[in-house]
């Protein structure tokens, strides 16, 4: 009998275990474990200062009690030779993959149509923007695939200088290049493709005089109207910094600030906010000033766009409705001095002047997909290796 009782009792306690478990599994979230929060992992590329701010943002909503995921980062140094973020997405999507870890991306909006070339139009989920309370306060929507992205900052690419050694900077295109010229050694601009600043400035002397469509298009009729823009770069070439008696591109953005830094240049192009937080952190001196040149270097906004193969999209809209918040957009502003898409009003911050100039509604914007892979290659081949 003490052992019938026993035997009945274990099977009591098994079917127990088996009804729990079962529950568990009918009533999971997404992260499979009932009262778990979902786990959304978010894809991002670009300088360290962009690490540095999304485990900033990451750290602070993963703590606040109200969240309701768990976000995770996975972030690709650009310049550093791995496969790109578009490639990695289309060698997913065209691979007939789903439900993988690409739950959310942050990426410039001007960098979106090398996506959509590579993967499909159909990319990008479209947004349900109700879902994101904060999206009203936006004070500008994306000029790219508008249904499927949230801005979250605004950036740009400008002109850095020593005041301290040049009171009077070139403010034209036209006086840029003959201060070049005339003050050789004291300009440089980095490879365009380890970062955006010298893609910027190769990218001004390409589009300068083309027609405003050509900044927006994929077109490859429009790599045939780039000679004038390749002559004047090779013209300049024997005018930039050199080290040892040759011209040396720096490497990456930091590169040329670095140049800078050391006092061997007076003059750069340079994303605004990477000056701007060196600036804040002593590491540039304090005679350092930015402005922007005419026509200007381009900017834009930079968005998060949720991936078709994600498997948690419905998760990711309370991380983006955070980052939009006046309290996400402080983080942006305080750590890396990004552009602010909501009033600055609303953000609580003494820094809030550092960024008053940069209007991102008036930043001038190239996107230009694959063509920016011609550009870099053509610019390895035939201007990097100019005596």
């Amino acid at each position: 009998m003490k052992s019938r009782k026993i035997i009945a009792l274990l099977l009591a306690l098994l079917l127990t275990v088996l009804m729990v478990c079962g529950c568990n599994k009918a009533g999971s979230t997404s992260s499979g474990v009932k009262g778990e929060k979902p786990k959304v992992t978010l894809w991002t590329t670009g300088s360290d200062n962009l690490r540095v701010l999304f485990e900033t943002a990451i750290k602070a909503y993963n703590e606040r009690a109200e969240s309701t995921s768990v976000v995770e980062l996975q972030f690709i140094m650009s310049g550093s030779g791995d496969q790109g973020l578009s490639s990695r997405l289309a060698a997913a999507k065209l691979a007939g993959e789903k439900n993988t870890d690409f739950d959310l991306i942050a990426e410039n909006g001007s960098s979106l149509a090398a996506y959509v070339e590579e993967a499909g139009e159909d990319i990008f989920v479209k947004l349900d923007f109700d879902k994101i309370p904060n999206y009203k306060n936006l004070k500008m929507k994306s000029g790219f695939y508008t249904d499927c992205v949230v801005p979250y900052r605004g950036t740009t690419v400008v002109m850095a200088y020593d005041s301290a050694r040049l009171p009077n900077p070139p403010k034209t295109w036209d006086e840029l290049i003959n201060w070049i010229k005339d003050n050789p050694g004291r300009f440089a601009y980095n490879s365009p493709g380890t970062g955006g600043a010298g893609a910027a400035f190769v990218n001004l002397a390409l589009y300068k005089d083309l027609p405003e469509e050509a900044k927006v298009s994929t077109d490859r009729k429009w790599v045939d109207q780039w000679g004038p823009g390749w002559d004047i770069l090779k013209e300049i070439h024997p005018y930039l910094y050199k080290s040892g008696g040759k011209v040396v591109y720096p490497n990456k953005n930091q590169g040329t600030l670095d140049l800078l830094i050391n006092k061997e240049v007076d003059l750069i192009p340079a994303w605004a906010d990477q000056v701007l937080t060196n600036l804040a952190q002593e590491i540039l001196p304090e005679t350092v000033k930015i402005y922007q040149l005419d026509p200007p270097l381009s900017g834009t906004d930079v968005v998060f766009a949720v991936p078709s193969i994600g498997g948690k999209p419905e998760d990711t809209y309370d991380f983006i409705n955070f980052m939009i918040s006046p309290e996400g957009q402080k983080i942006c502003l305080e750590t890396i001095y990004a552009v602010p898409v909501i009033d600055v009003s609303l953000i609580d911050s003494d820094v809030k002047h550092m960024v008053e100039d940069l209007d991102v509604s008036k930043f001038s914007v190239i996107s230009h997909g694959s063509l920016g892979d011609i550009r870099n290659e053509y610019w390895d081949a035939n201007i990097a290796t100019l005596p």
